[in-house]
């Protein structure tokens, strides 16, 4: 399905607007162009897993895979019912966004350690046009809401095309990706994960010809994600360790012998302190 837009991310007094266009050729290739508006230029192009993202301001691209993130609109499951060992599902009321008629779903959790839901999904075509992640109180953490929107445009590969591309030649290029494989054996493991949470990949992730490999391991419960991220410890890097949040973002820093263990996500701050807790290299 092709549609092309603009849509609004909120969270606290943080507001970004993004325009985006989405394309299916014909031979299934999922393409996408994302530009954020807001602030430092950004462009993201994503064809299937592949992502690339531009940043003409410090003239860096970056390359990674998609893997398990999902970016709006891109957030809801196959299955929304697949969620409910760990949510209560409930349909809301209908309503209109951005000019389209949706029905809405309120995924509220059973638990304290993830957060809530709200979902509005265009009822012709089942795509989503706003989430609300909300806190145990009902108070939105954050928000993305399509303002503009055309679905089904007869668009092609030019309008998804990067306009950075072109600019971008001598730029730095840093891949992300650098990994020795997806849900490879890391030589850490996660006792007691946080209830729901299964371990969905794990990899190495390289910090440059001078620095040993990062892991990384990423865990869901099928919506909410949770990212471990685990480096030797160096002192130019500080000595914090403890909680901190950045927008709708929680995190949570522990030394683990020579190791700084990193738990980052959209998930209350005591569900990261378990996780980072039960983490430890294999013996």
């Amino acid at each position: 399905m092709s549609y092309a837009g603009t849509f609004v991310y909120q969270s606290g007094a943080n507001v970004e607007t993004s325009r985006i266009a989405h394309y299916v050729d014909a031979d299934g290739s999922s393409i996408e162009r994302l530009e954020v508006l807001d602030g430092s230029p950004r462009e993201v192009v994503r064809i299937n897993d592949e992502v690339r993202c531009y940043l003409p301001k410090e003239k860096i691209v970056i390359e990674d895979r998609r893997g398990s993130r999902k970016t709006f609109p891109s957030l809801l499951p196959e299955s929304i019912n697949s969620l409910s060992e760990f949510y209560a599902i409930k349909r809301g009321a209908s309503g209109r966004v951005a000019g389209f008629a949706t029905h809405s779903v309120l995924l509220e959790p059973k638990d304290g350690f993830r957060f809530g839901y709200v979902f509005w999904i265009e009822a012709q075509t089942g795509l989503l046009l706003k989430a609300r992640m909300v806190n145990e109180r009902g108070e939105a953490i954050e928000q993305f809401a399509f303002a503009q929107l055309e679905i089904g445009l007869p668009l092609s590969r030019e309008d998804v095309r990067s306009r950075m591309a072109a600019m971008s030649e001598g730029w730095a290029v840093h891949s992300a990706s650098t990994t020795t494989g997806q849900n490879v054996d890391v030589g850490w493991v996660a006792n007691a994960p946080v209830p729901g949470f299964r371990q969905i990949a794990g990899m190495r992730r390289s910090l440059g010809p001078d620095r040993p490999d990062m892991v990384h391991m990423v865990f869901s419960d099928g919506l909410a994600a949770i990212s471990v991220f685990i480096e030797p410890f160096r002192k130019e890097d500080g000595n914090f360790i403890g909680p901190m949040k950045h927008g709708a973002v929680n995190v949570f820093k522990r030394r683990v012998g020579n190791f700084i263990v990193t738990a980052l996500g959209e998930v209350p701050p005591h569900s990261l302190l378990r996780m980072v807790e039960g983490v430890e290299q294999k013996r």
